[in-house]
């Protein structure tokens, strides 16, 4: 039963308000109606309002339509009519109500209808100010609806719903969804083909889709689960949860938390002041973030991070990594490619990387450890800490110490350590060979291993150490340089 205020009626059905009464029945008055329409083809369309509908399929080949008829004024119940039109181009169905002409006491009324059509029989149907529960349709429909719900069930075919002021639900579909709301919720569940959905002030849910999901909201969150093709989801003011997706993802939001995980494609992720939290992409990752902080693991392809404002987090990666940010700090570990790292106002920390490692720092301190390839190094009022390389190091530093140790693997490693205000400290092997260059100003050299000196003065030293032949070129400024034995 729909009840309907004289305020309301006046606002819709241009007519004077009524004061309000203290009788609040209405089912006063109450009339069923029933009849059969012929079906020969074309389209059923349904105009609805003012309560219930109801649309049910059967293997007949009429359309079935019964009501019940409400009101709290005998009058008005009786001038309510149910019109139907029957022809070529299909069956409508219209809900009539008369002019509201009283001016004195409290009116309500409403019409709960079922509609049974033809299994096969696309339909069209429209309601306000009631909810819509539609099952088992065969073929395309067009479903809209105003201050109500909608449900959508068991159904064939591709369909269109849209609503206002209201949920809708959509379960068990084989064909394609097109689905849009505005201040509802949207929930879908098992369909076995694509869906298009697009909602404001309400959240989507989605889960167990067998093609693509394309998916558009603002101010209210987006769940997306078990979607077997592509995901391109989009919002602002929401969080954003997707899982387990059989194709590439492409996740855009602002103001909100990001969580991906379980793809099977690449992957691509654009947040502003919110998180993002990715986990295991078997395909290659974007995330490009403005205020937020990012969290990475278990990576199957390539990885470029782009943020500011928050720290960055990688782990696990199966490719190479060029990670941007701002101001926050960086740490990345087990990285089956080399990395690019590019910071200011944060620390950088890298361990148990494979290829190279390139680091630009502005105002922080910098971190390696187990780099399988060369080390090079560029940063300003951070010291730098480099422990177990597999090739060349180059460090650049204005105001910091530099410290390394580890050097490994066989053949020439040139080293290159420059810095002002603070010392160098280098460790090398009994096997080392190298052609030493080390200067520096307001500071002494210390050697813990045997030169061969051409020349040596209280600030600077040259020379070789072992055979010779690989180049090591240490410069400070204002600190001591140090070379101790491994």
């Amino acid at each position: 039963m729909y009840r309907l205020r004289s305020l309301l009626l006046a606002f819709l059905l241009i007519v004077v308000a009524l004061p309000l009464a203290a009788d609040d029945d209405d089912s006063r008055f109450e009339a069923k109606y029933g009849k059969n329409f012929p079906y020969s083809g074309g389209r059923v369309t349904i105009n609805h309002g003012f309560g219930d509908l109801v649309v049910r399929t059967h293997q007949g080949s009429d359309v079935q339509v019964r009501a019940t008829i409400r009101s709290s004024d005998e009058e008005m119940g009786k001038a309510i009519r149910i019109v139907a039109d029957a022809g070529p181009s299909g069956v409508t169905v219209t809900t009539n109500y008369p002019t509201i002409r009283k001016r004195f006491g409290r009116l309500s009324f409403s019409v709960d209808m079922t509609v049974t059509v033809p299994a096969n029989a696309p339909v069209t149907a429209k309601n306000s100010f009631g909810n819509i529960d539609a099952r088992g349709l065969q073929a395309s429909s067009v479903i809209d609806n105003r201050q109500g719900s909608i449900a959508l069930h068991d159904v064939r075919g591709s369909h269109t719903l849209s609503n206002q002021f209201g949920s809708i639900e959509a379960t068990n579909a084989r064909g394609d969804l097109t689905i849009a709301n505005q201040n509802g919720s949207i929930t879908v569940r098992n369909v076995d083909g694509a869906i298009t959905v697009a909602n404001r002030f309400g959240s989507v849910s989605v889960a167990d889709v067998e093609r693509t999901a394309t998916i558009a909201n603002a101010n209210g969150s987006i769940e997306a689960m078990d979607v077997r093709g592509a995901l391109k989801a989009t919002n602002a003011f929401g969080n954003i949860k997707a899982s387990t997706i059989g194709g590439p993802a492409d996740i855009t939001t602002s103001n909100a938390r990001v969580e991906l995980s379980n793809v099977t494609g690449p992957a691509s992720v654009r947040n502003s002041f919110g998180s993002v939290v990715v986990n295991t992409v078997a395909g290659t990752l974007t995330v490009n973030g403005d205020n937020s902080k990012v969290d990475v693991t278990d990576i199957g392809g390539n990885v470029a991070i782009n943020t500011g404002f928050g720290a960055v987090t990688l782990q696990n990666v199966r490719g190479a990594a060029r990670v941007e940010n701002s101001n926050g700090n960086v740490r990345v570990s087990d990285l089956s490619g080399g990395l690019v790292a590019i910071t200011r106002f944060g620390s950088v920390h890298a361990e148990r990387i494979r290829g190279a490692a390139d680091v630009e720092n502005s105002n922080g301190s910098v971190t390696l450890k187990e780099i399988g390839s060369g080390a090079k190094v560029n940063t300003n009022f951070g010291s730098v800490f480099i422990d177990g390389v597999g090739g060349g190091v180059t460090v650049e530093n204005a105001n910091g110490a530099i410290s390394v140790t580890g050097i490994r693997g066989n053949g020439c490693h040139p080293i290159s350590l420059r810095t002002n205000f603070s010392s160098i400290k280098l460790s090398l092997p009994d096997a080392a060979a190298y052609n030493v260059n080390a200067r520096t100003s307001f500071g002494r050299i210390h050697t813990d291993l045997p030169i061969t000196t051409s020349g040596m003065t209280e600030n600077t030293l040259a020379g070789t150490i072992g055979r010779g032949g690989c180049k090591l070129d240490l410069s400070n400024a204002n600190g001591n340089i140090t070379i101790e034995k491994e």
